[in-house]
């Protein structure tokens, strides 16, 4: 094979392997797209895998865990990432991860493989058509060949991307938000010019800054990221996903195009359309029974337990064959502030038919069609002729677990109230309550209880104490509930009804106690710290920790902190200058956001003693005493220097006087020696 013709299959091996993969003969069917890792060498590591699957059917599809399935699998080693298991949703879509280690012995050239689904039921889907990679080395690929110039050479750019916000529960409207994307070059060919491009949704803009920011080159194995500040329109409907694209884009070493891209989905938090999520039906009223052709009305009321309004929703009400509408089922609310209540009313008739019990479910979704909705059903029983139901039906009418949420790893109560639809009484009830995953365990009881009887149209209820484990992921979780149930007649019946639960993680910020400075004066700072940690299992969103009380400051005592994840500690340091003697009052305060983001605050109070600053008498013992004139010794001195010099001048006249006496002497006797010499002369 010459090298241009291994180079073309190259090519087409990689643009086969890159594209949507749909399943053949498969219910639901899926629409596989492959997202990166088309390409390693031998020796690689973590080397990912990404799969965007698309559920182009009418029902959900179930599964508990998915496998690459290659045909030569020697020196692979595979890990699935994520999600263990899930629930695609008709039209929805969901993103399968897998990490890859390649051996070093590994044979090069391409490896195909297929995604397999596990199922419940212990069944497997194994599509029957094959994605493509390659393992490239000297004799398979040009990429790595010397001799091939580079400009000649075909690559395979490759990406892997990620992305943080600045508030891990998501945007939040009329606000300001960050969004910071990462990528990793896990390619065979650096990325010149490289730019990202951000693609946003209507109702989204990126503040005061361009949608594209040029990063330049990006080496093999390289990492790097961008942010982008993006602004979110207060009418922005709250409480769903937004689909954001980043696009990369520059040229390879061979100067072709390169242009890659990823969605990511980001909730945008708060309410409004679509945001149903706080909305109770309650109130619900129908007759037990009706006869055929006979109308019977339905009431309800929609209620906004939420702390914040609801927009653009609609309540309306789903009939069984059997039952048909002789009223408006669909009713549009533009809005709704908290705490609000909206009744409605439906008018229906029963078909002619046989007896039998009618479930009706009454239910609240955004008008946008998001799949996020509140439903609540009720019966009635339709008789006609006299004749009895052929099926009893029991079935959940409510159920509370007193507020919005649960917290893991806490006690709760667990009030299910059930309803006999039929019009026959029901005995040797048996009631089992369970969660598949675990999450949810029943605290000094069993799990299920046991009724006697129920007559026909009658309610019960019962109360359990149930705990949420603590490793419990922070989701809303399903509880089945299994009846098993006797009629009059001797036959044995079935029924299951799900219901769902909210798990919350609990935030957990701890200080540790603030110790006092060992002095404190009036007027001369002082300082202290304390530690503080995140003892939870979440996120502190945007802590911020601030201390005030009755003192001065010289700067501002505010510390960022950010975001702080579980089992992260730090540390803060204030300073204070006290104004008073006496009792200096003040406190520590933590602001954060919590999972709605929501600010939470979190005091901590400390009480420092201030004293006088002290005033020593010998406070200077270095300056010298101020001291008295000692005139006695002025005088003394004065005295004794005149006496000194008295004695010099009174010696040097004597002195004087002497000299001249000797000078007389000298010159009479020089006199009578002359006069003796002129005498023996003569």
């Amino acid at each position: 094979m010459t090298k241009k013709t291994k180079r073309a299959a190259l090519i087409a091996l990689a643009l086969a392997a890159m594209i949507g993969i749909k399943a053949h003969g498969a219910e639901p069917e899926l629409n596989i797209t492959q997202l990166s890792g088309d390409a390693a060498v031998p020796g690689s590591k973590s080397v990912h895998y990404d799969f965007l699957v698309r559920n182009d059917a009418d029902a959900d599809f179930d599964f508990t865990s998915a496998a690459l399935v290659f045909t030569n699998s020697k020196e692979l080693t595979i890990q699935q990432l994520q999600p263990i298991s899930g629930t695609v949703k008709p039209g929805g879509t969901i993103t399968l991860a897998f990490q890859m280690d390649i051996g070093k012995q590994a044979s090069t050239g391409s490896r195909a493989f297929q995604i397999a689904f596990s199922h419940s039921d212990g069944s497997e889907t194994v599509y029957d058509e094959y994605f493509l990679m390659f393992i490239m080395d000297d004799s398979s690929s040009d990429v790595l060949n010397p001799d091939v110039p580079p400009s000649a050479r075909t690559y395979h750019p490759a990406l892997d991307f990620s992305h943080t916000t600045g508030v891990a529960s998501g945007f939040s409207p009329g606000k300001s938000n960050t969004v910071t994307f990462q990528v990793h070059n896990r390619g065979d060919t650096p990325i010149r010019n490289a730019e990202f491009i951000i693609e946003l949704p209507e109702g989204m803009s990126v503040f005061n800054a361009s949608t594209a920011s040029y990063v330049g080159t990006i080496s093999i194995g390289q990492r790097v990221g961008r942010s982008f500040n993006v602004m979110v329109y207060d009418d922005l409907e709250g409480g769903r996903a937004y689909p954001v694209t980043l696009k990369v884009t520059g040229t390879d070493k061979a100067s072709d195009a390169v242009n890659l891209e990823r969605t990511f989905y980001i909730p945008v938090t708060g309410t409004g359309s679509g945001a149903v999520r706080d909305v109770v039906i309650e109130n619900v009223s129908l007759p037990s029974e009706a006869a055929v052709d006979e109308d019977f009305a339905m009431t309800f009321s929609v209620r906004n337990s939420g702390s914040g309004s609801v927009r653009n929703i609609k309540a309306y009400v789903e009939m069984p064959e059997g039952i048909i509408n002789k009223s408006n089922a669909t009713f549009v609310i533009d809005s709704m502030s908290p705490g609000e209540s909206q009744l409605f009313s439906v008018t229906m008739s029963a078909t002619a038919g046989s007896s039998r019990s009618y479930p009706i479910k009454i239910a609240v979704e955004p008008l946008n069609g998001d799949p996020s909705d509140v439903i609540k059903y009720a019966s009635i029983y339709a008789k006609s002729g006299g004749e009895v139901a052929k099926t009893p039906q029991l079935m959940v009418e409510q159920y509370s677990y007193g507020g919005s949420s649960v917290m893991a790893g806490k006690e709760f109560f667990l009030n299910v109230g059930f309803f006999n639809t039929s019009g026959k009484e029901l005995s040797n009830i048996k009631v089992t309550i369970s969660s598949d995953d675990g999450t949810f365990v029943p605290v000094d009881s069993s799990n299920s209880f046991f009724m006697d009887n129920v007559p026909g149209g009658g309610h019960f209820s019962k109360t359990l104490v149930l705990r949420a484990k603590p490793s419990a992921e922070q989701k809303t979780t399903a509880i089945t509930v299994m009846m098993s149930y006797e009629d009059g007649d001797g036959g044995a019946f079935t029924a299951e009804d799900t219901i769902s639960i909210p798990v919350m993680q609990a935030m957990r910020l701890s200080v540790d106690e603030i110790v006092p400075p060992y002095e404190c004066y009036v007027g001369s700072p002082g300082s202290s710290t304390l530690q503080f940690y995140n003892m939870g299992k979440t996120t502190l969103n945007n802590l911020m920790v601030n201390a005030e009380g009755d003192f001065d400051i010289m700067e501002s005592n505010s510390y960022y902190v950010g975001n702080m994840e579980g089992g992260n500690s730090d540390s803060y340091t204030f300073v204070f200058i006290p104004r008073e003697v006496g009792p200096m009052e003040g406190k520590i305060v933590f602001t954060y956001e919590d999972l709605d983001g929501e600010q939470v605050a979190y005091e901590v109070p400390f009480l420092f003693q201030v004293m006088e600053m002290p005033v020593y008498e010998d406070m200077y013992p270095w300056e010298p005493e101020q001291k008295h004139t000692p005139w006695t010794l002025i005088i003394f001195g004065i005295v004794l220097v005149l006496a000194v010099a008295g004695i010099i001048i009174w010696r040097k006249v004597r002195k004087t006087r002497l000299n001249k006496k000797l000078e007389i002497q000298d010159a009479y006797f020089n006199a009578a020696l002359d006069a003796d010499k002129k005498g023996a002369g003569e």
